[in-house]
């Protein structure tokens, strides 16, 4: 009796940590999850948008109008909120740490997703909207933007050791990295098809920018004046008419896109400010908080569940099928990582190099 009551308990605690969507961790930096959170849905949209496309479903102008108004400011949004911690993280662990950091977490996840992503793509091909062979394999370090949503892990690993390269070798200050990040951002026409360097060079300002900017967005006071549905409801017509111009401008001034797209980021970031004070809709920080897992697999995920919507005929119904597809894919994408924890898989997504004990230097 004692030892059914004991196995009752093992899978009641086993169920609680799977799918406990509650709310991710709570404390003065919460908004932050709350920013991925509503970020990493707006990703999943547009992937679930154009899986949904290529499937033959008819898109609506409106469901495609959205996706591109959202497009233009999301992922620099993810640069800017890595920035915001890189002085903190380089302070704690030291820059060679830093690096070891992130090969584990950015760039050795990065290599085993894609080459399991590939392998999968090109076994099943006939079954699948991107069109792989095994020269394909090679993308994976010249052309991330072929491996799918996948890329964005390589463009955070490259622009953060660039980073830390120009901020602890070169001795870059503030104007001298904004510079630097300017002139990435002109150069980008230059770098072609090869989207390891033009990633880089789009997104480095948005990492800077959020570096530099940390001390006024961690301040209590700038944080109080942020959190205010009065201002935010102001500036959202602004918002609106700003992502419409984005939109149907997709070609101009590559300066002012990034101005616009830093626009869009401060209005999630006030939203986000505002969540966190009030405690709602918690369970965005859960999202955010797992966010690197769901661009990992949710992919995979979805592709799998709108093959069941093409042979039910759900996908004739693109309103529910996107919003369903987006809402397991996210889910399904948290629940599978919680079972590959229990199941002792952590290697999958986290790299096996070891950091140093920081010397600390005597004062």
């Amino acid at each position: 009796m004692e030892q059914q009551i004991n196995i009752t308990s093992r899978l009641r605690r086993t169920a609680q940590f799977i799918f406990d969507f509650g709310g991710g961790p709570s404390g003065r930096n919460a908004w932050v999850d709350y920013a991925k959170g509503i970020a990493i849905i707006f990703v999943v949209y547009r992937h679930v948008i154009f899986g949904l496309m290529y499937s033959g479903a008819s898109i609506n102008s409106m469901m495609m109008d959205a996706n591109e108004m959202l497009y233009g400011f999301r992922m620099p949004l993810f640069f800017f909120l890595s920035g915001l911690f890189y002085a903190g993280s380089v302070k704690k662990r030291g820059g060679r740490n830093y690096l070891v950091s992130k090969v584990n977490t950015l760039l050795y996840p990065y290599l085993i997703w894609c080459v399991i992503q590939l392998t999968l793509q090109i076994l099943f091909s006939d079954f699948t909207n991107a069109k792989h062979t095994f020269a394909s394999y090679i993308n994976i370090l010249i052309h991330p933007r072929t491996m799918l949503q996948l890329w964005y892990l390589f463009a955070l690993f490259n622009v953060s050791i660039l980073y830390l390269a120009t901020d602890r070798l070169l001795k870059l200050g503030p104007y001298g990295q904004i510079l630097f990040g300017l002139i990435l951002l002109a150069l980008k026409p230059l770098a072609g098809d090869i989207s390891t360097l033009s990633d880089v060079m789009m997104h480095y300002i948005y990492f800077c920018i959020g570096h530099l900017s940390a001390p006024f967005f961690f301040r209590e006071s700038v944080q109080a004046r942020l959190t205010s549905p009065g201002k935010l409801l102001l500036l959202l017509p602004v918002f609106l008419v700003v992502q419409y111009l984005c939109m149907i401008y997709a070609d101009m001034n590559i300066f002012l896109y990034s101005t616009l797209a830093m626009f869009g980021g401060l209005i999630v970031i006030m939203l986000s400010f505002i969540l966190a004070k009030t405690d709602r809709l918690k369970f965005l920080r859960t999202l955010g908080s797992y966010s690197l897992y769901i661009f990992l697999l949710h992919i995979s995920i979805v592709f799998l569940i709108r093959a069941g919507f093409v042979s039910t005929g759900i996908i004739s119904n693109t309103p529910l099928a996107t919003f369903l597809l987006v809402t397991c894919g996210i889910f399904f994408s948290i629940v599978l990582y919680r079972i590959c924890l229990l199941l002792h898989l952590r290697f999958l997504f986290v790299g096996p190099l070891k950091e140093t004990n920081k010397i600390v230097s005597p004062s």
